[in-house]
């Protein structure tokens, strides 16, 4: 006769040892999958360095590449975009802080050429460029025509410009490489002269547009009437300088290019284009 309790207890240890082998499968699966995610995870992420807690960044080239010069667009929303740089020489002066609240309150900023005395005089307005965001570039030390210029090669006038950009980076710690030569680059520096200039790091703006506001002394409207007349190009680089009369004309000046379709930007390194007489790359 057949013992039906051996029987219903053999079959009960059967299933229960078929459930743990399968329980054990599953999970050295399971092991087996993670290992393989961990794997793949680590190979896309990066080898893990010998702390165990960096990773080593292998592709940096893309990110290089973003800070290559950059051309000004030319259009946005399929209509011509119209750009203003407002550039003041000779200063800073008793009237850079007056001017600079101005274009605060207008949210412009514009770009400077200093000379390095008056860097000297005025460091305070210097720091204010900078932390404002306008452009601390450089006009030489002297303006001196003839030691600029008449001893027959390019020493004297990079030796000024280093010097000028040695004052601001030391009040600043921010290092221009934008100059403006006095009295313009043309005709006086010739191409020898201007691969000298390349050569130091340096890039050199003139202008489009003269606004004559040196000469206009106390005449501000004479200086809007030479902007008025002669604002016609979709880029204009506004010479200006760090005067009284300039600043009284200022807020006319703002209003009428404005009302003319231009947006005003500073100058940024990082999209430089070519604004010299000459029409030279390399500058």
């Amino acid at each position: 006769m057949v013992d039906r309790g051996r029987v219903t207890v053999g079959k009960r240890r059967r299933r229960s040892r078929k459930k743990f082998i399968g329980r054990t499968i599953l999970f050295l699966l399971f092991v087996a999958i993670g290992i393989g995610i961990y794997a793949a995870g680590k190979s896309l992420l990066g080898t893990v360095s010998a702390s165990g807690s960096d990773l080593i960044v292998t592709e940096v080239a893309t990110f290089a590449s973003a800070a290559k010069e950059k051309e000004i667009p030319k259009e946005f929303n399929g209509m011509t975009r119209k750009v203003a740089y407002l550039t003041f020489d000779d200063g800073p002066s008793k009237y850079s802080n007056d001017m600079m609240d101005l274009l605060k309150q207008h949210d412009i900023k514009a770009t400077y050429f200093m000379l390095g005395d008056n860097m000297n005089t005025y460091p305070d307005a210097v720091k204010r460029m900078v932390e404002e965001g306008h452009y601390p570039g450089l006009h030489s030390m002297t303006h001196d025509f003839n030691k600029l210029y008449k001893s027959g090669g390019s020493g004297n006038f990079i030796k000024e410009f280093q010097e000028a950009q040695g004052i601001v980076e030391n009040l600043t710690g921010f290092k221009p490489t934008l100059i403006r030569a006095p009295y313009g680059s043309a005709p006086q520096i010739g191409e020898s002269f201007r691969k000298d200039i390349a050569d130091a790091g340096f890039k050199m703006w003139d202008w489009t547009l003269d606004s004559l506001d040196w000469k206009f002394i106390g005449q501000p409207n004479r200086i809007l009437e030479q902007i008025k007349g002669t604002l016609t190009a979709d880029v204009e680089v506004i010479l200006l300088h760090d005067r009284q009369q300039t600043l009284e004309a200022l807020p006319s000046i703002i209003e009428y290019i404005q009302s003319k379709g231009y947006e005003f930007e500073v100058y940024d390194p990082n999209a430089h284009f070519v604004c010299n007489f000459h029409h030279d790359k390399r500058l």
